[in-house]
């Protein structure tokens, strides 16, 4: 159908205009952590105006879908913004390039493992399974200002490795 590569091509520059935006402002691991709460809410709210689409007509379909799309859409970069922010400010500068293979690993998981959940979950369960996602979505962004806040504890202080060994 023409309305769901309308759908993506919308979504994609949406997306795409906003990053720049928005993340520019998300520069440091609480700011990370506070971003992907904020992502958690967004998705919180679009996943179940994609639920009611269902139950309208065609036109208020159309519109709650194109709605959920731009929200979903403004969680998805701040929550890009919040991974960008975590993943290289939490890891030491002796260390970024692990850190950044652990953070690639993690989202091409999630990559491969997103059909076969969105398959079972949304499609199988329908409603349902569209608010089982969106508290989902929401429990994770919940715990992103504790775990950046965590992560800056646990980490040690640029001056404390050089007074150790020196």
């Amino acid at each position: 159908m023409w309305a769901v590569a309308a759908l993506f091509a919308v979504n994609s520059l949406f997306c795409v205009l906003m990053q720049t935006r928005i993340g520019s402002r998300i520069e440091t691991p609480h700011d990370g952590g506070r971003a992907f709460r904020t992502a958690g809410l967004l998705f919180l709210v679009s996943c179940p105006m994609m639920a009611l689409a269902a139950y309208g007509p065609v036109w208020a379909a159309v519109g709650l879908v194109l709605t959920a799309i731009f929200v979903h859409g403004l969680g998805e970069v701040w929550e890009s913004s919040a991974g960008f922010a975590l993943g290289f400010g939490l890891a030491p500068d002796h260390a970024q390039g692990q850190y950044q293979g652990v953070l690639g690993l993690g989202f091409s998981a999630g990559q491969a493992l997103a059909p076969a959940i969105l398959t079972t979950v949304v499609l199988g369960l329908g409603t349902t399974g569209w608010l089982l996602l969106a508290l989902f979505f929401a429990a994770l962004g919940a715990v992103g200002p504790s775990l950046a806040h965590l992560g800056m504890r646990t980490r040690p202080q640029p001056g404390v490795a050089a007074e150790v060994t020196g």
